[in-house]
């Protein structure tokens, strides 16, 4: 039973039945082998060293014989453990896992067994992302981030700043509670200890109204009566774009890559300045892609860019991303592919091309583009999403099965890896993105394991919350149940969504008035959608206090999930 709620679960356990196992109260040390080292940040065990392997001794051993990088080898016998790794990386996930299993033991009041666990990640690169655009966390909430991915052998986070940095040469851009770069260096170096690569996300070409907002860059805009793009024919938006970057790289030590952006920029090409080169929109974005590139490749780092405009250069991006009929998919792809062919020899070699698929990225539009991408020898990553545009709590049981499903792609198609994005637009509270994050943990870290959602479901909530809640149904769905009528309740047409979305597009409810009765015959449907939701609210304020009664760890999330039960619950109550 120790064994089957790890996240992620291990590629491989056997048990000793012949051999004795331990209590994780019997652990009282460890004792270090070919220069290993205790990991940073683990806790859990007495980080007492010892002389000599005895019973209650956690042995950790680099052994080049373990073939992959990251990969591990965890024995518990005679009452001894075992941890042999190719790298210190992998002595800290071997004892990570060490860990749960401990958990489970002690909540479960019972011993580990004797047994043997070969493990090693399905991919290399198992990222999450951070979007402050709209609001900053809190300092030390930054690093209780970095311990979370740990737990979960999450090794990559891109950082989205935008106003959150104080550049070094244009101090106007950043807000007043933005950090310094020795404060975001400091926070990237203790990420660099639990093996957690930091890499900065900077907009550029589109997305830079965090720039061009300000009087002094008004110059810079493609289009003077919008501040969403830049004009990449500008040599004055180059120097402050290389500036931003600079900044971005000196807060990010031993960060691998520089994200670019790139994405959603309208207008490229509309002002004077690059019509008169006589460019198409696709050539314009694809010299600044090279140019930003070169940049980024120049001071070490490797360049990633979200890649929808190219397609949308060709006339595919409806295609890419399935918004056509399916019947039409396959010729419309057929009669652009050989332009989109065509721009290929412009398409920059030193860049990772990020092919983002928040839906089914098992569809057909996100595999064509793939294996294009393959076929045409291009570096390519995907990118899903715990959060989109949701507001309050990210919708579909955290959008697991989305997130999975870019991962079963990956198993078919070379990726170098996945992002698991988290868009800031909505703003709701970054603990609700948990589930998905720690879905893209188990997803790319053992793609072979068949665990659907509903099994990962159940591992979630125990990881999560302890072995104590497992006797108690899942809260998550019943909660997304009642989002519907918070959405529409107090209207009268429209939905409470992003008004970049609905364009204001909505009236709301009438207050009660005229003569009696009037006005409850004219919603009794609705009236009777809230009563059902309110029965709905009280039922999941009732499990939720149970979770918190019984929950051995993050009891913040709990009280997260009730607020967000509270509100939704208020609409139902008004009504």
């Amino acid at each position: 039973e120790v064994f089957t709620t790890l996240l992620p679960a291990p590629q491989s356990v056997r048990l000793l039945s012949a051999e004795a196992g331990i209590h994780p109260q019997d652990i009282v040390g460890y004792c270090l082998k070919n220069k290993a080292e205790i990991p940073f940040r683990q806790d859990y065990f007495p980080r007492k060293l010892l002389k000599s392997v005895r019973k209650g001794t956690i042995l950790l051993k680099i052994d080049n014989r373990i073939k992959e990088e990251e990969g591990y080898r965890l024995i518990v016998s005679s009452g001894k453990v075992t941890v042999e790794a190719r790298t210190q990386v992998g002595l800290q996930y071997g004892v990570q896992t060490l860990v749960q299993l401990a958990q489970n033991a002690v909540e479960l009041n019972t011993s580990l067994p004797a047994f043997e666990i070969k493990d090693y990640p399905s991919s290399s690169y198992r990222a999450i992302h951070i979007d402050l655009k709209n609001h900053m966390k809190p300092k030390d909430y930054l690093y209780h981030i970095l311990d979370r991915m740990a737990e979960y052998k999450l090794n990559a986070v891109v950082v989205e700043y935008e106003d959150k940095l104080k550049y070094e040469n244009y101090p106007e851009i950043a807000l007043p509670d933005a950090l310094s770069v020795e404060e975001w260096s400091e926070w990237a170096e203790y990420a660099h200890r639990l093996n957690i690569d930091v890499s900065p996300l900077i907009q550029g070409i589109g997305h830079a109204d965090f720039i061009l907002k300000h009087d002094e860059y008004k110059s810079l805009r493609e289009n003077p009566a919008s501040d969403c793009t830049c004009c990449p024919t500008n040599e004055d938006y180059y120097e402050l774009q290389f500036g931003l970057y600079q900044t971005a790289i000196r807060a990010t030590p031993h960060g691998k890559y520089l994200h670019v952006g790139g994405d959603e920029a309208p207008g490229v090409g509309t002002c004077p300045r690059c019509k008169a080169t006589g460019k198409t929109p696709l050539q314009l974005q694809l010299d600044w892609l090279k140019r930003v590139s070169d940049y980024a490749e120049a001071h070490g780092r490797i360049p990633i860019f979200w890649d929808d405009m190219l397609f949308k250069g060709v006339g595919l991006y409806y295609t890419i991303l399935d918004l056509e009929k399916s019947e039409q998919q396959d010729s419309i792809w057929e009669a652009r592919l050989p332009e989109l062919d065509r721009y290929a020899k412009l398409f920059p070699r030193n860049v990772i091309y990020m092919r983002w698929k928040y839906e089914d990225a098992l569809s057909k539009g996100n595999r064509l583009a793939l294996g294009w991408y393959n076929r045409q020898g291009l570096q390519v990553m995907g990118a899903n999403a715990a959060q989109t545009t949701f507001a309050m709590l990210p919708l579909e049981n955290g959008q697991a099965e989305h997130i999975r499903s870019f991962h079963l792609v990956s198993s078919e198609i070379p990726l170098k890896g996945i992002l698991c994005t988290a868009w800031d637009d909505s703003s709701p509270l970054f603990d609700t993105y948990w589930k998905g994050f720690i879905a893209n943990a188990q997803y790319s870290w053992n793609i072979a394991e068949e665990m659907d959602i509903r099994e990962f479901s159940r591992r979630y909530l125990i990881r999560e919350f302890g072995n104590t809640v497992s006797s108690l149904p899942d809260f998550r769905l019943a909660l997304e149940s009642a989002f519907p009528l918070w959405e529409t309740g107090l209207l009268d047409y429209g939905v409470r969504k992003a008004m970049w979305k609905t364009k204001g597009n909505y009236k709301v409810i009438s207050l009660p008035g005229g003569q009696r009765g009037e006005w409850s015959r004219k919603y009794a449907e609705r009236l009777r959608e809230a009563e059902r939701n309110k029965k709905t609210h009280d039922d999941i304020s009732f499990l939720l206090k149970q979770y918190r009664d019984k929950a051995v760890r993050n009891d913040y999330s709990l009280q997260v999930f009730s607020i967000i039960n509270e509100l939704t619950g208020y609409t139902a109550r008004l009504l």
